[in-house]
This record gives C-alpha cells, sequence and structure tokens, in this order.
C-alpha cells in the first residue's frame, strides 16, 4: 500500500500537475502537513465567499471573516487529524470538495462534527 506523499503525488500527477505544484499549493495555505501517515492541505477560509475564492489558494481572506477551515487536500490516515482538534475547533466550520462529483460544490460540516467522524471512524484512510 502507497503512503499518503505517494497517494497525494499520484493525485496531483493524475490531475496533470506535478508534485512541485503540491509543494506551491502547500506554500499557499495556512497548514501543510507532509509526511507518510498523513498529506494535509488547508487554510482559513470565509464560508459565505464565492466558491472561486474558497478555491484559489492564491486568494487570502481577512484572519477576522474566516469561519472556516478550507481541506484542499487530504490524504492517508485521517485519524491523526485528531491530534490537531484543538486547532480544527478553532473555526466553526469545514469546507471541502469532493472531486469525484466534479460539480465545484463545497461541503459544509461544523468543525464539532468532522472530530466526532473522525474519532469513529478510527483508522480511515482518504485519497
Amino acid at each position: 500500500m502507497k503512503n499518503a506523499i505517494e497517494l497525494a503525488e499520484a493525485y496531483y500527477r493524475a490531475a496533470g500537475r506535478t508534485v512541485l505544484h503540491m509543494e506551491e499549493d502547500g506554500l499557499r495555505q495556512d497548514v501543510y502537513i507532509r509526511m507518510p501517515g498523513l498529506v494535509l492541505l488547508a487554510r482559513r477560509v470565509d464560508s459565505s465567499a464565492p466558491v472561486a475564492q474558497i478555491l484559489n489558494p492564491h486568494f487570502r481572506f481577512p484572519r477576522r471573516r474566516c469561519d472556516a477551515w478550507h481541506l484542499h487536500f487530504l490524504s492517508g490516515d485521517a485519524s491523526l487529524l485528531l491530534q490537531y482538534e484543538r486547532e480544527i475547533l478553532s473555526l466553526p466550520w469545514i469546507l471541502t470538495q469532493h472531486g469525484k462529483r466534479g460539480d465545484g460544490r463545497l461541503v459544509k460540516l461544523s468543525s464539532s462534527r468532522f472530530c466526532r467522524l473522525l474519532k469513529a471512524c478510527g483508522n480511515a484512510v482518504c485519497h
């Protein structure tokens, strides 16, 4: 089985992007975790902003307007995120986009529900 870094790199290559693009995306995030068990790219956003702004890693929101974490990319053992529970709960919402759906919509769930789901899933692997 591939580790989280290998899964992330494969995902980027399949999207016609390179590992360098992943690194550049990571540096534009508020959180960039890149280790064999977990890859996470996330940043603080305003959940009421247009989707294009939320998805654009170059767009920076004023900190006072941010009410959500946008999970730009997540791969690996999602339960490892629980060590960052305090930081996750520092904003009320989590926003994700499901690439497989391909319609550009964001999923919005409360940070507390997100943490409960992580605890319930245990070693759920994301890719």
